[in-house]
């Protein structure tokens, strides 16, 4: 007796004693008969016993916990469901054995499969962190985000007036407080062992992190009181600059720097990934008003900070609004001149910071799933092709006893080894896929999450393969259970009905194909197209050839006006001294990195009702314009008599005079940036017209913009743009030296040529083109490798009516042509259900075009004749080969 039998028997003992007299015998000889199924491999005979194991302990459970009725029909539950398991393990290795005898079809499966697989992968990581991973808050879900409205201005969303939102503070009872950052990024300088470095600093109020609910990691956050303190002197560190700067030394809070020109005090460092409200911030700064500021009317007309409220534990998003509702009309009624249409809104935190990532990421998981929905009928198309050939082997199965579900679940089994090997690969793929994702940091929740495969990816992908491996393999399961056995046999697996009724079903499946693959590639055209467009936009200005530097002068060595204007005069010289420079010139924001800050405006004679709304500010010199040549339209540029002891003078474009001054001469016209304007408001003269220069996007129009000049309107932080000889990049070294000489505490913050900001302009499209183009080219060579597979089937089928008719004469020429013929009907059906279908579902796409309609029809003609001219030739290559075959060694092989 071997020590298994003996295991076995040993085991029985636990089967009560009138069970294994009545049928312990039995049992035995069908453990016998298995283990000698089984043979000498170690692996098996142990996976053997622990299955025979597992039999027999749940069948003496069900025994001892079921009582007599339970021990007249465990036998029949037990046998089976040991016979079953033990029949899914040898369909698993029977599966694999068949796989590895069709290693050329397993692997295109597989490579079809893992395509469609990663690619819903590395986008549904991305929609995970934006939609559904927490946000790293306390109770984030009790977080909204407050905005101001303003119908004039076309405002739905926009920054609030400090104080409106300490006024939403203190009268809304049902935040439990409300917190504000600043919407501009600042700099802060630190002298770091005689070198200067530049950190990035977001102005926040005291109770920020209270709101937010972070903690921080070592010290503390800042305490209300701290927001009116404008000589308070504290930070908080972000832990990557504790770490990079501070050495990650404890110590540190508590201690004095100086930073930002003053001295400061660290006060605590925030957790290691908190960046919150960019990726960009690396120390949070108190805002530091003073009282008498809730009085000044800049307060309540400036526009620049993010408030966040917390809601209270019992107020509902319904009862917040409501009051938020009544605190605003109160406030127009008490401050008409800067709220008289002033609204506001509220909208939870995770809805604002993804409200303009989510439409692009709906329109990116959309097309991944027809991909993966493309990528499963290729494989099912595959399969039924392979199984057409299999059909002699199915008919005998079912001859020999075999029933149609056993077939079912056997073939099933055979396409989810095939679907869970290219999950494996898929989320290989998806891995880098994620790495990859890194660009999508420029549209969605920045510095509050990040892109990983975690948890709920994995399980994703889990659920897809699964789900892929049961949808590519129910066609070829259907047509493997409910065909004619006799018929098949006879004709060896190529029965005429078998062939007619295999093939009906291919060539749906690739019409089917077609469709989706219309869809995509439409979807890529349409966004090709637009961004070529957007990228033949003249932006206003030169781009090549050109380097901004970011400086900042600090307060310490820079107190005023007259020191910081010497020190970039002095700056301007020194660069343009050098060989390799050609001009420099001074702005406070760049082109196309957005608008700085915007007003209305009042010219001297208007009526009280005539109005100039949503006008766009940029500081710049006449250095500024020479560089970037930016053309003159109409009057004079900026001069050195025009100082700041000279009156106040302006630029505008060309819009601003279009909109503003239709049919009059804005040359002359003095204007005032105030609602209500009167000799108590500062007047500038407009002494010339620039051409247009597009501040947010090429895609989004110049917009009415007014030039202040840098003498008289001086600011502290400055891009330095320069027109080189040479390539920007490489005359970074050149700008170095010369500030160096000049004062080598300050430091670079940011340098760039103005070509990468052209382009970062359009990251966006350029991000949805690169994916969007990635699955309209995989799109089409799934429905290429289709469309061959079907027309090759077609001629293997017909392999005997191909030889008789060249028996008989006919040309290879009329053969091809009948073979196309019936290839380019499921085509054209395909095109036709995509093109249907495109005129809906390209709709969605109208938010991420410009210049085109979502239904272009150029756009449409090129992608159905591209798709068609690869559709006849895949039809054409296997047609070709078929009436190359000798007609009498056709025949013979028949």
């Amino acid at each position: 007796m071997s020590a298994n039998e003996r295991l076995f028997r040993l085991l029985l003992r636990l089967v009560p004693e009138s069970f294994r007299e009545r049928h312990g015998e039995e049992m035995l000889e069908t453990h016998r008969l298995r283990l000698r199924d089984v043979g000498d491999r170690t692996m098996s005979r142990l996976a053997f016993l622990v299955r025979e194991s597992w039999g027999v302990l749940w069948l003496a459970v069900r025994l001892r916990t079921g009582g007599g009725r339970a021990a007249r029909s465990a036998r029949p539950a037990s046998v089976q469901r040991m016979g079953m398991l033990d029949g899914m393990v040898q369909d698993v290795r029977f599966g694999a054995r068949t796989l590895r005898r069709s290693p050329g079809y397993a692997l295109l499966a597989v490579i079809v499969l893992a395509l469609g697989i990663g690619a819903s992968t590395a986008i549904f990581s991305a929609a995970n962190a934006f939609f559904f991973r927490p946000l790293p808050f306390a109770d984030a879900d009790r977080l909204v985000m407050l905005y101001e409205t303003n119908p004039e201005y076309g405002w739905t969303d926009q920054t609030a007036a400090p104080a409106n939102f300490l006024d939403w503070r203190e009268q809304v009872s049902a935040f439990d407080d409300v917190a504000a950052y600043s919407s501009f990024i600042d700099d802060a300088s630190y002298v770091l062992d005689g070198e200067p470095v530049l950190l990035a600093a977001s102005a926040v109020t005291g109770n920020f992190f209270d709101v937010l609910g972070v903690r921080a990691a070592h010290g503390r956050g800042f305490r209300w009181d701290e927001t009116w303190a404008p000589g308070a002197g504290v930070v908080v560190l972000s832990h990557r600059v504790w770490m990079t700067h501070f050495g990650g030394d404890p110590g540190v809070v508590g201690r004095m720097y100086e930073i930002g020109g003053r001295p400061t005090q660290v006060v605590g460092v925030m957790p290691d990934g908190f960046s919150f409200p960019s990726s960009e911030t690396e120390l949070w700064l108190p805002w530091g008003w003073t009282p008498a500021n809730r009085d000044e009317v800049w307060f309540r007309r400036a526009h620049f900070v993010r408030p966040i409220a917390r809601l209270a534990s019992e107020a509902t998003p319904a009862r917040a609004a409501a009051e938020l509702d009544v605190v605003v009309e109160r406030l127009q009624r008490a401050y008409p001149e800067t709220n008289s249409v002033m609204g506001a809104g509220m909208m939870p935190l995770r809805d604002f910071l993804i409200r303009d990532v989510r439409r692009p990421l709906l329109i990116l998981f959309g097309a991944v799933v027809l991909l993966l929905l493309l990528a499963c009928a290729n494989v099912a198309n595959l399969t039924l092709v392979r199984g057409a050939e299999r059909g002699r082997e199915i008919a005998l199965r079912h001859a020999l006893g075999a029933g149609r579900l056993r077939v079912a679940r056997q073939l099933l089994i055979e396409n989810l080894l095939l679907a869970l090997a290219g999950g494996a690969l898929g989320i290989a793929l998806g891995w880098a896929g994620v790495r990859a994702l890194a660009a999508l940091t420029q549209l969605g929740i920045d510095g509050a999450t990040t892109i990983a495969l975690d948890g709920r990816v994995i399980l994703f992908t889990l659920a897809a393969t699964l789900a892929s491996g049961i949808l590519f393999g129910l066609a070829p399961v259907m047509r493997a259970t409910t065909g004619r056995i006799h018929g098949t046999i006879i004709e060896g697996g190529t029965g005429a009905s078998a062939g007619r009724s295999g093939l009906r079903t291919v060539r749906a499946l690739v019409t089917v194909e077609v469709t989706l693959a219309l869809l995509l590639t439409m979807a890529a055209g349409l966004v090709m197209r637009s961004f070529l467009l957007m990228r033949s936009v003249d932006p206003g200005f030169r781009t090549e050839g050109v380097l901004a530097v970011q400086i900042t002068a600090p307060s310490a060595r820079y107190p005023g006006r007259d020191e910081v204007l010497a020190f970039q005069d002095r700056l301007a010289a020194a660069l343009e001294a050098r060989p390799d420079i050609e001009r420099a010139g001074f702005v406070a924001r760049l082109p196309l990195d957005g608008p700085s800050w915007s007003s209305q405006f009042q010219a001297r004679g208007w009526p009280p009702d005539r109005i100039g709304f949503e006008i766009l500010h940029r500081r710049a010199d006449a250095g500024y314009f020479d560089v970037l040549e930016i053309p003159l339209v109409r009057g004079r540029m900026f001069e050195p008599r025009d100082r700041g002891d000279a009156p106040l003078v302006v630029l505008i474009n060309e819009t601003f005079a279009r909109e503003h001054f239709p049919g009059e001469d804005p040359i002359g016209q003095r204007i005032a940036f105030d609602r209500a304007a009167d000799e108590r408001s500062t007047w500038y003269e407009i002494i010339g017209i620039v051409a247009d220069q597009h501040q947010l996007s090429p895609g989004v129009p110049a917009r009415a913009e007014v030039f202040e000049h840098r003498y008289q309107d001086w600011w502290r932080g400055a891009w330095v743009v320069m027109r080189t000889r040479a390539e920007p990049m490489s005359v970074l070294p050149t700008v170095r030296a010369a500030l160096r000489e000049i004062d080598p505490l300050v430091p670079i913050a940011e340098a760039q040529p103005l070509r990468d900001v052209w382009r970062a302009s359009m990251a966006r499209e350029e991000f949805i083109l690169v994916l969007l183009g990635a699955f309209g080219v995989v799109a089409l060579l799934l429905a290429t490798v289709g469309v061959y597979a079907v027309t090759a089937q077609a001629a293997r089928r017909r392999t005997r009516e191909i030889g008789i008719r060249m028996a008989l004469g006919a040309r290879s020429a009329d053969v091809i042509t009948l073979m196309l013929r019936h290839s380019l009907v499921m085509v054209g059906a395909g095109l036709a259900a995509g093109l249907a279908l495109s005129l809906v579902a390209n709709r969605a796409l109208g938010s991420v075009l410009y210049g085109i309609a979502p239904n272009d029809p150029v756009t449409t003609v090129i992608v159905v004749l591209v798709l068609s001219a690869v559709a006849a030739v895949a039809s054409y290559v296997p047609a070709r080969t078929a009436t190359s075959v000798d007609p009498v060694r056709s025949l013979k092989q028949e």
